[in-house]
């Protein structure tokens, strides 16, 4: 079972849907989350933050080579590996993919009721070239496709 929260910036102004895979990580282990308005502000720490579409996720190092160690045995994780290996990530491509999926979907909804088919096609057509987009634009998980 897999953990996941909408959560807020530390200013307030947006959003991010959080991913937690397998749910080995509390969400309290990601400590600050900031968006790209918050993050000019944000007073930068290779060892506990990684950046993403200018956001940055900052993470409770300590507890998470904790229960990243209780449970799969390995204690030296980076941020860049919690985030890339999704045990604490964005849910979807970016801090945003649930809501532009989910509005995806509901534009093509009469689609679906006239032809299947061509919905799936639409569906995988729109999806690919998103990927597209937010690949162009640097987002890590987009890259990974």
């Amino acid at each position: 079972m897999c953990l996941h929260q909408k959560r807020p910036c530390e200013c307030g102004r947006e959003e991010a849907y959080i991913f937690h895979r397998d749910s080995i990580l509390p969400e309290e282990v990601l400590v600050h989350l900031y968006c790209p308005q918050c993050a000019v502000s944000a007073p930068w720490d290779e060892r506990s933050m990684v950046k993403d579409g200018g956001w940055i996720l900052e993470y409770d190092m300590e507890a998470a080579r904790f229960y990243l160690g209780q449970r799969l045995g390995r204690k030296d994780y980076s941020p860049e590996e919690i985030f890339d290996q999704d045990y604490c990530s964005w849910y979807g491509l970016t801090p945003k993919d649930l809501e532009s999926s989910t509005r995806l979907h509901e534009e093509l909804e009469p689609l679906k009721r006239t032809d299947l088919k061509e919905y799936i096609r639409q569906i995988v057509r729109r999806r690919q070239e998103e990927v597209l987009i937010l690949k162009g634009q640097g987002w890590r998980k987009a890259a990974r496709t």
